[in-house]
């Protein structure tokens, strides 16, 4: 890992062309061997504390008379690769919790956990008893509107004679057409109650209102389940849902508020999961939170990533995740190891050799670090 060294504090300051050819003393000579290089980014002040047990040594270092030469580097200009890094965990690009639309007691489930379901396919079956007791009642309020309709046209039509003979007064002939016509529409306001109670006996199937899996199952034959909102997806509305249907995975990732003025749409990034941890997987911001979250005092904004579908990777939904955001390259800079940087009296530095081969503490302003 390397560090950027920004400025010299210490007095006299080197020019950046004698920085260059000023060696910086490594604290854990054999770091630079090390063939497992985190490619993970890290602030300096992470860096300064991992390297804090080094600082024993150094001491030492600096009071023996000893050949340094095996522990020296040249302090190099080169640019970083601009990363930002942000916590996240895997979720569905859709999620929904499915209930019925009517409450009822649910009769039979079709799928579990774990079954891939196509649009439309049924799921489960409500309790038909309430719905067809109140289709009888229906049907038998429709037959007696129609007997009531058949009474009253009888009515009407003798009436009707009798008042073309000049038996019957134009005001009497007007009261039976009323109740005529009126008995009409009670035969018809209860054939469209049937109908419509029809209709509703089709809902008691409950069917996937898109293809996905089954990521939760709620209720069991016999439960009591009522209609909730159909985007709900809280914990509040599973308690009277059946299941939980989801489509599809992408990284919510928490970006910090001083770095989401560097974050775009399109931007690419790598996402880690601790259950394949070689494995970066390649992803894209698709959308960024218009508004800020803020929890214990940390002000953060949600972007949400689409990931490529990487073959032998199995995510799933929960899985915590590490987002590294391709943020360009930095300006150059003057860069040492972050090994070689250690502190003295809380302020960060590096050890340069002195006269006589002896260590000089040369106090330091440090830029951006990476592992990369």
């Amino acid at each position: 890992m390397v560090a950027e060294v920004v400025t010299t504090i210490a007095s006299p300051a080197p020019s950046p062309s004698s920085l260059l050819k000023t060696a910086a003393v490594l604290n854990v000579p054999s770091a630079l061997k090390s063939k497992k290089k985190r490619r993970r980014w890290a602030v300096a002040a992470v860096l300064l504390v991992a390297i804090g047990s080094g600082l024993v040594g150094l001491r030492q270092l600096k009071t023996a008379k000893r050949n340094l030469t095996p522990y020296v580097t040249e302090v190099r200009l080169g640019s970083l690769a601009g990363v930002i890094t942000a916590s996240g965990e895997i979720e569905a690009e859709r999620r929904v919790n499915v209930s019925p639309k009517r409450q009822g007691q649910l009769l039979e489930l079709y799928v579990d956990e774990g079954d891939k379901v196509e649009a439309g396919q049924p799921l489960a079956r409500m309790d038909p008893s309430d719905i067809r007791n109140r289709l009888d009642e229906l049907r038998a309020q429709l037959l007696v509107a129609q007997v009531d309709l058949n009474r009253s046209r009888s009515e009407y039509e003798r009436r009707r004679q009798l008042f073309q003979q000049g038996a019957l007064s134009g005001d009497d002939l007007n009261r039976f057409r009323a109740s005529y016509e009126s008995s009409q529409a009670s035969v018809s306001a209860a054939r469209q109650r049937l109908a419509q109670r029809s209709v509703e006996s089709g809902d008691l199937v409950v069917r996937a209102p898109f293809a996905g899996t089954i990521t939760n199952r709620y209720a069991d034959p016999g439960s009591y389940v009522t209609p909730t909102t159909a985007a709900s997806a809280t914990a509040g509305a599973t308690s009277s849902s059946i299941v939980e249907l989801a489509s599809g995975l992408q990284v919510n990732a928490k970006v910090p508020e001083s770095d989401i003025g560097r974050i775009r749409v399109g931007q690419r990034a790598d996402v880690r999961v601790d259950a394949y941890p070689d494995r970066r997987i390649p992803a894209r911001v698709e959308r960024i939170s218009p508004r800020t979250e803020k929890t214990n005092n940390v002000t953060t904004v949600k972007v949400e990533l689409a990931i490529a579908n990487e073959p032998g990777i199995n995510m799933r939904i929960g899985m915590t995740a590490d987002i590294d955001f391709d943020a360009g390259r930095l300006p150059a800079k003057p860069l040492v190891p972050t090994v070689a940087i250690v502190t003295e009296n809380g302020k960060p530095g590096v050890l340069v050799p002195g006269p006589a081969d002896q260590p000089r503490f040369n106090e330091v302003s440090l830029g951006s670090s990476s592992g990369r």
